[in-house]
Parts: structure tokens; C-alpha cells; sequence
């Protein structure tokens, strides 16, 4: 991965796509080459808050894709019958856990902007002989997804990669039904770093950084006042942990759609 600055928008999508096919292909991990730091497959699964009996049944292919920072599915609790949106599905690990919170009269839809994912999540859907889950190509920043479709949004440290996190929380709420809630897992930035609110791409920011969730990490401040601006309400972080670096936290962050 290419350690040069990115000033636009456009450089960061690109990198961003082309680092998550190769995890699709199990190159790489989110944060780098495969024996990097973090623990790939079900070992990091569990690691971010999964439970053996929850990710158990699901196809390893499943688990060494995945590249989240915690667990949306279990502060979202999906209820029967609802309709449950992923931004950043990837190869559809999240998606498959609100399969079964929904029953067979809910559904779920994944949402990527990578062949490579959306290859894998199909084809592990179809494995798991699954009905009620779809996947769409994407971008999170202007979704395919008609408006007022869905109870639930969820992601797991995939907001951060965007470039533009007002047009996120902007569609997430076009998308929401009155009384939907967003219930996402992502980097923010905590510490020394707290003040810091600016949610635009920095031209200073290498793709490296902006691809191992470092350099697009906005504060809890901003995350929040971000959420609101876009009409969303009672938003809050229910809960957060270290994460790779001293200034960034994995948090879960809630709001409702009034």
C-alpha cells in the first residue's frame, strides 16, 4: 500500500476499495499484510466482542474477512420482523447474525462498493442457503436504498473510511424509518486528539493511515454533533475500548430517528 498523501476524495475511495479486495482474498488484514498485529479469521472475531456460540456455525471464509472493531449486532438488537441495513457489509458477517435476530418475515441488506466483498458475501450466502439477506453495490455517502425502507442501520468500522461523514449520517437518516435507529462500531478520536472535529479528508494524511482507520477517525464531539445536525436524536457512545494507537478509541455509537 502506497505511503503518499491523499488530497481528494476520489485517492481515498480508491485505496480504500483496492485494500479490501485484497482482504476479500485474504492477502491482507484491514490494518495490513496478513501477519500483521491484529489476529484475522475467528480469533479476532471473538476478540471485538463475538461470542464463540454466536460465530460458531459460520463459514471460516466468513470470519477471516472480517475487519470490524466491535459488535453492532448486539447493541442494535434487531427485533423479528424488521428490516436491517449494513454500510460496509463486506463478506457478510454482520449481515448473517441479524439473519437470524430477524426470522424468516424480517430482512437484511448489505451495502459495498467492492466486487471482491460482495462476490464473498454472495457466495457465503448462498452456501448458508439464506433468502432473506441482499446485497447491493454502493457507496455509503449515496445509498441505493429507498428512503424511509429500514429499521435498523448498522457498520463496523467502515464510517470512518469516508471521506465525507456528513453525507453518511445524512442518508443513514433518509433511509431510516420514524423510530429507526443507527447503531454503528467505529474509530474515533479520544485523548489529545479529543478537540480535533474536523471531519474532512486531510491533504497531510497518508492512504496508509487513512486505510488502517487511523487517519479519517473524527472525535466524539464531532461524531456526535454530526448525528444531530443530520436530524438524529438521544445520540450517544454506549461504549468504547483502546484501539491501535493512543488517540483512538473503537466505540459503538447510537441515535434514533424521531
Amino acid at each position: 500500500m502506497s505511503a503518499e498523501c491523499c488530497d481528494d476524495a476520489g485517492s481515498i475511495k480508491s485505496a480504500v476499495r483496492e485494500l479490501y479486495a485484497r482482504v476479500a482474498a485474504g492477502e491482507v488484514s484491514c490494518c495490513g499484510e496478513a501477519d500483521a498485529e491484529m489476529p484475522m479469521g475467528a480469533e479476532n472475531v471473538q476478540s471485538i466482542g463475538y461470542t464463540e456460540d454466536a460465530v460458531g456455525e459460520l463459514p471460516s471464509d466468513i470470519l477471516s474477512a472480517n475487519a470490524g472493531c466491535g459488535n453492532p449486532i448486539r447493541d442494535a438488537a434487531p427485533q423479528p420482523g424488521e428490516t436491517v441495513l449494513d454500510l460496509g457489509s463486506g463478506a457478510g458477517l454482520d449481515c448473517f447474525l441479524a439473519v437470524k435476530e430477524v426470522g424468516p418475515e424480517g430482512s437484511v441488506i448489505g451495502l459495498d462498493m467492492t466486487d471482491e466483498m460482495l462476490d464473498k458475501a454472495e457466495r457465503n450466502k448462498q452456501s448458508m442457503g439464506l433468502q432473506n439477506v441482499s446485497f447491493r453495490k454502493g457507496e455509503m455517502e449515496n445509498m441505493p436504498i429507498e428512503e424511509g425502507s429500514v429499521d435498523v442501520v448498522i457498520s463496523n468500522c467502515v464510517i470512518n473510511l469516508s471521506p465525507d461523514k456528513t453525507a453518511v449520517f445524512r442518508e443513514s437518516f433518509r433511509v431510516l424509518r420514524p423510530g429507526g435507529r443507527f447503531v454503528v462500531s467505529d474509530v474515533i478520536r479520544g485523548g489529545e486528539q479529543a478537540g480535533d472535529e474536523t471531519i474532512d479528508p486531510s491533504a497531510e494524511a497518508s492512504i496508509a493511515d487513512w486505510c488502517a482507520c487511523i487517519a479519517g477517525a473524527i472525535s466524539e464531539d464531532a461524531y456526535i454533533a454530526g448525528l444531530r445536525e443530520a436530524g438524529f436524536a438521544q445520540v450517544e457512545i454506549i461504549n468504547r475500548k483502546p484501539y491501535v494507537a493512543p488517540q483512538l478509541a473503537s466505540a459503538t455509537i447510537r441515535a434514533l430517528k424521531p
